[in-house]
């Protein structure tokens, strides 16, 4: 009997050995489940961090780039006075005011002279503008492409008067001068437009060069106008180019 006893305890003991070593199986098995569960949540924390990182780096470097591309940008709608004479008057928006010395502008801004008085402004591509003594101008901001730092016209408003303007190489082609009905692009070369805004009659004389002048309205082909030759406008019509004694206009 004690014999049977003993044999059963020792069953017992087996079978709690190894109810033991299972359960510690268990448990290791849960462990490392747990584990892996802890590291796969790590993990996916960490590239879900890497991730944010990237995108904030992604955002900050494009940030970073339209910044710069807008500071160039701005620094391409700057022109300036280089030259004044006599009494000249200049707004941006608001009242009149005497010009008293050179500036920088990067808006539309409007000159006037008084009479044996001229401003001269350089454009962003060196195109220059030289207002005659009782004139009256706007210089616009350049015309800029959407996607790119690039120039792809210089307007001015010639409101009565006279201007002279002189092509630069960078600015050929560039320089496009409203007055009246018409607008005069300078192809190259050193030209004059000449308007007067009561009997709203001008013309275009070219000394060197080449300029295009379009009507606005109305249609027809650019009239082409070289060296030496002149053109005139008003009442909505543009006369072919005939030769200009150039000797007869100021061109200082």
């Amino acid at each position: 009997m004690a014999k049977q006893w003993h044999q059963l305890e020792k069953l017992d003991h087996k079978a709690l050995k190894k109810l033991q070593v299972e359960r510690e199986k268990a448990q290791k098995l849960a462990q490392e489940n747990e584990e892996k569960k802890r590291r796969m949540i790590i993990g996916v924390a960490v590239l879900a961090a890497l991730v944010v990182l990237g995108v904030f780096a992604m955002v900050m470097r494009k940030r970073a780039a339209t910044l710069a591309f807008q500071e160039e940008r701005g620094k391409l709608l700057f022109s300036r006075v280089t030259e004044i004479t006599g009494k000249v008057d200049h707004r941006h928006i608001g009242a009149w005011e005497v010009l008293k010395e050179k500036i920088e502008f990067d808006k539309e801004y409007s000159f006037k002279t008084a009479e044996e008085a001229a401003v001269t402004v350089q454009l962003q591509l060196e195109n220059q503008i030289k207002l005659s003594g009782k004139s009256e101008m706007t210089v616009m901001p350049p015309a800029l492409a959407d996607k790119e730092n690039k120039i792809e016209r210089e307007p001015v408003i010639l409101k009565r008067g006279e201007l002279t303007a002189a092509i630069s190489l960078d600015g050929r082609g560039m320089l496009v001068i409203d007055s009246s009905d018409v607008q005069v692009t300078g192809s190259s070369g050193l030209f004059k437009v000449i308007y007067d805004d009561e009997k709203d009659k001008g013309e275009v004389v070219v000394k060197n060069g080449l300029v295009e002048v379009n009507k606005k309205r109305g249609g027809g082909k650019p009239v082409k106008v070289s060296g030496f030759y002149k053109i005139t406008f008003g009442g909505g019509e543009v006369s072919p180019p005939t030769q200009a004694s150039v000797i007869q206009y100021d061109w200082r």
